[in-house]
Formats: structure tokens, C-alpha cells, sequence
């Protein structure tokens, strides 16, 4: 095994299950069903809820790669915690992406809705939250559509995000020298639900101590460490 290169024996570049980029969020991301099924029907505006660690980040990288691969003018901004004001200029844009919404202030959550009202362009928002925000658009006339990420968690979702994520940093795509079996699918469904975090930081450890290529089961995740 090289020193330089410690999963280049495995098959991988490096660690599949390590901190990513957003330019690698919005490559590998696989949108739930829900959200794939609302952007193809067409929204006004749209808020994607969900618990710590579900994937809004992620679903809001992926949108937003989308939404320039279809030639829109797009902006994704962050807002950190103790932030209550977004920085982007919404002039000229067709949609705004804004993660962790229900960290503005009364006032920036008031501009940002007053700058999508239809007599000002036509600004799409498509926002996570920790909160329901549909008080607050209804408030100013606006329509929202709401997916709920919690609800969203399907086995078969998750085993697409996690044959996504082995394939991307496969140094070959289309044969990765290590896959997880159904049941180590199922495994991780049961044990971590939609927490999609927490299911990265273990996958990270079992890839660290991991020692040969093949096929990872139920039994192998349980015991922590591939035989």
C-alpha cells in the first residue's frame, strides 16, 4: 500500500465517506424522490424540511447544479450559525438557494420574500429550514411547496446515494473495489434512518481501518471492522 496513496489498493482516490466539497455534494448528489417528482411537475417556490444531518445541504447543492445545467442564473448561499442576513444580490437571478433559513432575522425574512413577489421578476426560492416557513409566505401572498426529508428516507434512496458516492471516487466508475451489500444497505437504513451524517462519519472510521477490497455485509458493519 502506498503511503501517499493509502486507498489507491482499495480501488478508491481516497476516502469515499470524507468531508466533501460543494462542488462534490452537488456531483454526487441523488435527489429523493419527492424532490425529483416537485422540480419535474414545476414550483413557485420551495422548502425543503428536515432534521440535522438529512441531507438539505446536499438536496440544495444538487438543485442548484441543476437549475445552471438548465441554463438558469443560480446562487446557493449558506448561512452560518449565528448569521441573520443573507449577502447575495437577488438582482438578476432566477433562483436563490438559501440553507438554514430559519436563521434570518424577522426583517431579512421579510426582504427576502418581498424581493420574489411576481412584480419584481420572478425570483424562484428554494430554501431549507429547520421551521415551516409557510406562515410566513402565506403572509405575503407567495405559494410554497414543502418536502419533508424525514419522510423521504427510503432503503432504496439510500442505496443509490451510497453506490453514487463509491462510484465517484472509484478509480474505476463502473467496477469499485468495494461495494456494500443489500444487507449492509438495510444495515445502515436501520440503524441510522435519514441521518445521512451520521452514517458518513461511520462509513469514514469502517473505510479507515478497512484492509482489502470486496463486498461489505450486515455482519461486517456490525462488527465495525472488515475481516
Amino acid at each position: 500500500t502506498s503511503p501517499y496513496f493509502p486507498f489507491h489498493a482499495l480501488g478508491f482516490r481516497c476516502n469515499p465517506f470524507r468531508v466533501l466539497t460543494d462542488d462534490e455534494w452537488a456531483d454526487i448528489a441523488v435527489l429523493p424522490d419527492a424532490v425529483a417528482s416537485v422540480v419535474e411537475s414545476g414550483f413557485a417556490h420551495l422548502q425543503v424540511l428536515g432534521p440535522l444531518g438529512h441531507g438539505k445541504t446536499t438536496t440544495l447543492l444538487g438543485l442548484a447544479a441543476r437549475f445552471r445545467r438548465e441554463g438558469k442564473r443560480v446562487v446557493y448561499e449558506y448561512l452560518p450559525v449565528g448569521q441573520s442576513q443573507f449577502h447575495t444580490s437577488l438582482s438578476g437571478l432566477d433562483v436563490f438557494l438559501l440553507d438554514e433559513t430559519q436563521r434570518l432575522n424577522r426583517s431579512e425574512r421579510d426582504r427576502l420574500l418581498s424581493a420574489a413577489q411576481p412584480a419584481k421578476g420572478g425570483l424562484t426560492l428554494v430554501l431549507s429550514s429547520h421551521h415551516d416557513l409557510a406562515p410566513l409566505f402565506a403572509k405575503h401572498g407567495l405559494p410554497l411547496t414543502t418536502v419533508h426529508l424525514e419522510e423521504t428516507a427510503a432503503f432504496d434512496h439510500l442505496s443509490a446515494v451510497l453506490n453514487r458516492r463509491l462510484s465517484y471516487f472509484a478509480l474505476d466508475k463502473n467496477a469499485p473495489g468495494v461495494i456494500l451489500t443489500p444487507d449492509a444497505v438495510r444495515y445502515l437504513h436501520e440503524t441510522f434512518g435519514g441521518n445521512l451524517r451520521a452514517m458518513q462519519y461511520f462509513l469514514y472510521e469502517i473505510f479507515q481501518r478497512l484492509k482489502r477490497k470486496g463486498a461489505i455485509t450486515a455482519d461486517d458493519l456490525k462488527d465495525g471492522l472488515p475481516k
